[in-house]
């Protein structure tokens, strides 16, 4: 589960996997997921904790989003607006990221990927977004 509390992927729970793709440019058709916070919040970070139960061909961490926005909507709306941009995110190895971005009110975030990082070595031609957590701040 992503909003389990448990930051590093273990047995149990590893997170959240996307299904597969043959390619790291997932534009065509971006990976996302959303979190609701059950009321709006006021928010101005999310922190991105990779799984760290598998590694990536090639080493780090494997499946963390390389191309990303981070979306906002406040309760009751249809409409997200993006809160950060993120491109050519370098593999974490491991590490929590944070993204900053100005103070907003919102019920739901959503991530949304357009390229997807480094395959699992287990996996090296299916590559898939993976976090093991996601935390609002």
């Amino acid at each position: 589960m992503l909003t389990d509390g448990k930051l590093t992927g273990v047995s149990g729970a590893r997170g959240y996997t996307s299904n597969e793709f043959t390619s790291a440019d997932v534009r065509a058709n971006p990976v996302w997921v959303e979190i609701d916070l059950g009321a709006d919040t006021d928010l101005d970070a999310v922190r991105l904790f990779p799984r760290t139960d598998t590694s990536a061909a090639g080493g780090g961490t494997a499946g963390f989003p390389v191309d990303f926005t981070i979306q906002t909507r406040p309760d009751g709306s249809g409409t997200y607006t993006t809160a950060r941009t993120v491109t050519g995110q370098a593999n974490p190895s491991g590490l929590v990221q944070t993204y900053g971005f100005k103070t907003t009110t919102a019920r739901h975030v959503r991530l949304q990927a357009t390229k997807l990082g480094a395959p699992a070595t287990d996996e090296s031609t299916k590559f898939r977004l993976q976090l093991g957590e996601i935390g609002i701040k």
